[in-house]
């Protein structure tokens, strides 16, 4: 049997879904066909692909949906192949590293969920995320929150996939778009609607903002590669704004308040911090940018080097000046130049508890290394019915925010806050771990075990009367060159990798220090192939100088050589050409139904 398939016994009985083609009879929970003389034939043979590449988001749900509860082995092969790995990321699903099994993302604007669709993801997590055979000592039963207010859910098998979505429609909840080549999830302040100390609220934006991916698929499922969008009116970067393809962040021009826009942000291999473009627009203009720099990158983006060509290699090619003009020239309305910038820079989880606008307080509750499991999520949405208005919302450091609670001693008082604290140790708080192996198929280790030790480590070698100077401490750890834990955004980062000492091999890490996208600073790299013991201790070593007032947590990377600085990443050399533009011939991309040239003209 392949690594992780599961056995015919060991599956819910086959719904009787029968298709006929030409004289045979194909069952779809069987791996053959019957001529009518009962003779067996290949099933791949004769069944037809379910995707295609042109096929939109919502199409691709509908053709899942539509076939049955098929199991990915009983799939036509090419559908199993790269064409139907593409097709699924477009509605949230990717390809695990256990054969035949899936993470399902979801996708949730702002990070917003109501105390039901809490429940909701807790009925899948519970009936569905459940280990391969054969897989027992590895985790299931779990989610993981994300850096961009996702959550996901490993172990899926495709035959579940219709049931998931069907609860899924019940309460809102949605998967379309939240991986590959769209506009993926659209983050923003964890706590807008509710901080006293925002300018406005940006909740009904971020709406119409991930309405486009609703309504325009064609435009905002067939990118280059994806694209990020951010928009906050929180005082702090708690949406670590300068990192997104597109951001807004808060502004007054005049007696107006609205957003300066910002572009060209992003991590992974060639780091590049977003460039302001001197560009204002007011609250509801918003959208219309998104939209805008959603037709540059199809016109102008390079469909042709996957590994160069993100939103941010575009602003490098171009410059910030010709996209603010390219975004202006599609705009419909005059944008003047950038307002008042009304943000501190200041990096910020919201963790603890603190007053709201309407007299309560949000919570926040740290969620060590991201993950839940079935029953806190049940628990918190409970939490959330009993001693709040019924929200929960989700933060760029993987953790958890309860809104509108009336009685804050008597939530504390709850037995799930003995693992989700408000007031977490720093070493707890600070670490931020992607989903790595075993799950990952990139991944080099496992990540989040690993940031558990670390945890424990830095309690015990660091010391606790020099903790209170940790605060605000933030070490991001990845599995593999990719940035998905954005480990130059934080003061310490560390990167899965392998070292050899003569002709054995060891796990080690990479290890990079200062980054803060906030002062438009990113980490610079200190030390390679450093053994994960031996890093362990010297980064116990560093954080004991700032517990004894020797060093401050902002002046970690002094001394080292700059590895980057704002808006000068050190690209590629292919990325300062202009790159290919998507392929004669095929038709799957592109603004509808026009795109705009900067003065107005229709292509």
């Amino acid at each position: 049997m392949r690594s992780g398939a599961r056995t015919r016994a060991s599956v819910p009985p086959a719904a009787p879904w029968v298709a006929k083609l030409t004289n045979m009879v194909i069952y779809w929970h069987c791996d053959y066909a019957r001529e009518p003389d009962g003779a067996r034939v290949d099933v791949t043979a004769v069944r037809e692909p379910l995707f295609h590449p042109e096929q939109v988001p919502e199409e691709i749900l509908a053709a899942i949906v539509g076939a049955g509860p098929l199991h990915w082995e009983d799939l036509h092969v090419s559908d199993r192949g790269s064409v139907g790995n593409a097709r699924l990321r477009l509605v949230g699903v990717y390809d695990d590293r256990f054969e035949g099994t899936f993470m399902l993302r979801t996708r949730i604007p702002g990070g917003r969920l109501s105390a039901a669709q809490v429940d909701a993801l807790a009925g899948v997590v519970r009936d569905f995320s459940v280990h391969a055979e054969g897989f027992d000592g590895e985790p299931d039963h779990f989610c993981e929150v994300t850096t961009r207010q996702d959550v996901q859910v490993h172990w899926i098998r495709f035959e579940q996939l219709p049931e998931i979505w069907r609860r899924y429609a019940e309460v809102g909840l949605g998967s379309l778009q939240a991986c590959g080549n769209t506009m993926r999830n659209v983050t923003a302040c964890p706590v807008d609607g509710v901080d006293p100390q925002a300018a406005f609220e940006v909740g009904p934006i971020v709406d119409a903002v991930d309405a486009i991916a609703r309504d325009e698929p064609r435009l905002t499922a067939f990118l280059p590669r994806k694209l990020k969008v951010a928009l906050s009116a929180c005082s702090t970067d708690c949406v670590v704004a300068r990192i997104h393809c597109v951001a807004f962040t808060p502004a007054r021009r005049g007696g107006t308040l609205g957003f300066n826009v910002h572009a060209g942000g992003g991590l992974s291999d060639y780091p590049r911090l977003a460039t302001a473009l001197d560009l204002f627009v007011e609250p509801d203009q918003a959208p219309a940018v998104v939209r805008a720099a959603l037709e540059v990158y199809a016109l102008h983006g390079d469909y042709a080097n996957p590994s160069l060509n993100r939103f941010r290699a575009l602003v490098h090619q171009l410059g910030p000046e010709r996209v603010a003009m390219e975004i202006r020239g599609r705009l419909g309305f005059s944008a003047p130049s950038a307002g008042e910038d009304l943000t501190t820079w200041r990096a910020e989880d919201h963790i603890g508890v603190h007053q709201d606008a309407k007299g309560t307080s949000y919570v926040g509750l740290c969620v060590p290394l991201g993950r839940l499991s079935a029953d806190e999520l049940f628990e918190l949405a409970r939490c959330a019915r009993v001693h709040g208005d019924g929200g929960v919302r989700l933060t760029q450091r993987q953790n958890v925010i309860l809104t509108g609670v009336a009685s804050v001693d008597a939530l504390l008082a709850e037995p799930l806050l003995e693992r989700l604290k408000p007031e977490p140790d720093p070493f707890e708080r600070g670490v931020v771990a992607c989903t790595s192996a075993p799950f990952c198929k990139f991944a080099i280790l496992a990540m989040k075990p690993y940031g558990q030790k670390l945890v424990d480590h830095l309690r015990g070698a660091v010391p606790r009367e020099g903790w209170d100077r940790l605060r605000g401490l933030r070490i991001h750890m990845s599995g593999c060159k990719a940035s998905c834990a954005q480990i130059p955004t934080a003061h310490i980062g560390i990167r899965a990798t392998m070292g050899k000492d003569g002709e054995d091999y060891y796990d080690g890490f990479d290890v990079a220090l200062g980054g803060d996208a906030g002062r438009a600073h990113l980490a610079r790299w200190a030390r390679g192939e450093v053994p994960t013991d031996a890093a362990f201790d010297g980064i116990a070593s560093l954080l004991s100088k700032v517990a004894h007032g020797e060093l401050a947590l902002d002046e970690l990377s002094e001394g080292l050589a700059p590895w980057t600085a704002v808006g000068t990443a050190p690209y590629p050399e292919e990325v300062a050409r202009t790159g290919s533009r998507r392929p004669e011939g095929t038709k799957a991309a592109g603004p509808s139904p026009a795109v705009r040239t900067a003065d107005g003209a229709a292509r």
